[in-house]
Order: structure tokens, then sequence, then C-alpha cells
């Protein structure tokens, strides 16, 4: 006896998708208050700790106007001890007190600036945090509309395309997950390099203005430290904002960046890196000169990272009406059919990121691998009439 197909209930399943869609919008609703709540007391602290710095920074000058006068007073107290025969014990006890004055009004100042500072220092960890859940607050406030425009709409279209949104939720989940990565990445490097670098500068400087008056020769040595220390955080920044975006790729175009890149590739890696340039070099469109450079750059950094190649090939030809380009190496080389169904379940987000970047410009990316025999990454955008 043949058994029956089981039928979908297509009413049972638009009432579950209407309770979840009421439950949802309660929740965006509520979700919603969070974050109105949190960004209401994130601007609340943001405006304490704006008083706050305002404050301290007007303790500070209190502090140095009062070691300044404290300064001035015990000098001329020393001047009044050494020279005691000519002033009468009237004038000395006034001296005596004036900087005794001055000290216990420098130490209050003092212990004013500290309590300002940790007090501003809580508040920022403050702010930080809350702002992480405004932040939060708000994508899930965007996400519970997304799921209810789909949940809303045509129940068949929703299941006709159910795999393709899985695949681009994934998609999108990675992109965010890699564009979290990448701030990260670069935060930590300004935290490390520059940041680090700039109060070493600044604690320098306040050197050097206590030297101006004394020492001369060792002035001369702390503003010759000052500037080489200056030199190495300028270059820090500038190798951040070359990951970040080569400067040099809006000035000269694609081919002088690339050499470029190149350049600090080998550097870097023991690996012999070659470059190819074929056709006439030109200028491309912004999107277009971005797209090749960075399918470029991925290539180069998984034949480093992940196939261990000990020569990477880049070719790159100008043509009438495209531009191809194409990365070899001599690597360990993968399993393609692997990789591709990890990165549909994104577990693996290179090669998803790639050919996305082609596709948005309606170009095509293949990829050829064999294990132990390396892989080659090739690239066709096509370009319009004027080479744009």
């Amino acid at each position: 006896m043949a058994m029956r197909r089981p039928t979908l209930d297509m009413k049972g399943i638009d009432q579950i998708f209407q309770q979840t869609v009421s439950a949802l919008r309660s929740g965006q609703e509520q979700i919603f208050d969070i974050a109105e709540v949190a960004r209401a007391e994130y601007e609340n602290l943001k405006e304490q700790a704006h008083e706050i710095g305002m404050e301290a920074a007007a303790c500070v000058k209190q502090v140095d106007h009062l070691e300044k006068q404290l300064k001035v007073a015990k000098k001329h107290l020393a001047q009044v001890n050494r020279d005691f025969l000519q002033h009468d014990e009237a004038q000395i006890k006034v001296a005596y007190d004036e900087a005794q004055a001055l000290q216990v009004e420098l130490a209050v100042a003092r212990e004013r600036e500290t309590a300002l500072r940790r007090k501003r220092d809580e508040l920022e960890r403050s702010i930080r945090k809350l702002g992480e859940v405004v932040k939060k607050a708000e994508n899930m406030v965007k996400q519970v509309g997304a799921a209810m425009h789909i949940l809303a709409g045509d129940l068949e279209d929703a299941l006709v395309q159910i795999e393709d949104l899985q695949e681009k939720s994934i998609l999108a989940t990675r992109i965010i997950q890699a564009q979290e990565d990448e701030r990260r990445r670069v935060a930590r490097d300004i935290h490390d390099g520059p940041a680090q670098s700039m109060a070493n500068v600044v604690l320098r400087a306040e050197i050097c203005e206590r030297l101006l008056d004394v020492d001369r020769d060792e002035l001369a040595q702390e503003l010759a430290e000052l500037k080489s220390t200056v030199q190495n955080t300028l270059l820090d920044t500038r190798r951040i904002i070359f990951n970040l975006r080569p400067m040099a790729l809006d000035d000269l175009g694609l081919a002088p960046t690339l050499r470029r890149y190149l350049e600090s590739v080998r550097e870097e890696t023991d690996a012999k890196v070659d470059l190819v340039i074929l056709g006439k070099e030109q200028r491309l469109a912004e999107t277009v000169e971005v797209t090749v450079f960075r399918l470029i750059q991925e290539a180069i950094n998984n034949a480093r990272k992940h196939a261990r190649a000990n020569r990477i090939l880049v070719r790159v030809e100008f043509a009438d009406y495209q531009i191809n380009m194409q990365v070899e190496d001599d690597g360990r080389g993968f399993d393609l059919a692997k990789v591709r169904h990890q990165a549909k379940y994104g577990e693996s987000f290179g090669l998803m990121s790639m050919g996305e970047r082609a596709d948005l410009l309606g170009g095509t990316l293949r990829i050829e691998s064999t294990l132990g025999r390396g892989t080659t990454v090739s690239a066709c955008i096509p370009l319009d009439s004027n080479g744009l």
C-alpha cells in the first residue's frame, strides 16, 4: 500500500507566522524602549564626562600655577632664612606661613585632580559599556524588523527563497564579523602603536619644557629622541592607513600600488614574489581598482598564511574592455569542494568574500587548486568603453 505524501498545513503555518510576527513586534517595541533609555543615559554620561574633563583641565592649570607659586615662596623663604639678620621674626614667619599655606593648597588641589581623573576614567568606562548596549539594542531592533519583514511577506516566496536568504544571512553575519575583527585589529594597532608613542611624545615634551632653562645640552638630546619618536609614530600611522586603504591607490592607480604592496610583502616573507603587468597601464574606476587590489591582496594572504608557498606569481592584464588578474602559488593547495562546502555554511569566509567582490562588478572569479600542487586564483572584471 502506497503511503500518502504529507502536505503542508498552510493555514497552520500562517497562524504560526502571525503569532511569531506579533511576538516579534512586541519584542521590538520593548527593545526599542531599552535602546532609547540606554541612549538617553549614554548622552547624559557623555555630558557628565565632558564637565568632569573641563573641571580636570582647570584643576591641572591650578596645580601648575600653585607649583610655580610654591617654588617662588620656597625660594623667598630660603633667602629669608639665609639672610635672617636682615629680617625680623615677623617677616620670617610671614614667609614661612605663605610657603606652608601654598603647600597645603597644592596638596588639596593635587588630591582633587586625582579624584577628578579617577571619576573621569570611571565615566569613560561606563560610556563604553553603555555604548555597546545601545549598539546591541539598535542592532536587535533592525534584526527583528528584518525578521518581521520576511515573516509578514508572502509565505510562498519565503519558502522558495529560504535557502538563498540563509546564504545571504550567513554572508551578512560573516561580513559584520569581519568588519568587527578588522576594527578590533585597527584599534589594537593604534593602541599599541601610535597611541603609546604619542603618550611618550607628551612626556618627552614636558621634559623638554623643564630642561629649557636648565640644561641646553640635555634638552638637545631629548629633542633628538622626541624627533625620532615622532618619526616612528608617523611610520606606524602610515602603515595602519595603508592596511585600511592604500593612499597610493587613489593617487597613482592600481599598478604602482601593487608594486609598492608586493615590495612590502617581499620584506615580510621568505617567499619569492613576482609581478607581471600586461597591456597598457591605465587608471580605472575607483571601485574596479579597489576590487582588483583586494582580490590580489586576499589571494596573497591565503598563499602566505595557509598555503605556505615558496613562490607567488601575480599577473595583471589591462585589456580593452576588461581587466584580468591571476595569483598563482606553489603551496600546499586544498580540497576545493570541501572549502566551498564550508563557505556555503559560513565556516570559511575568504572564498565568499572574493566571489562577492567580483560579482558586484559583474565579473567572474575562478579558483583552481590541487593538494600538494598549489593554487591559482583568477578573476575577470569588465570595463566600459572608457576603461571604467
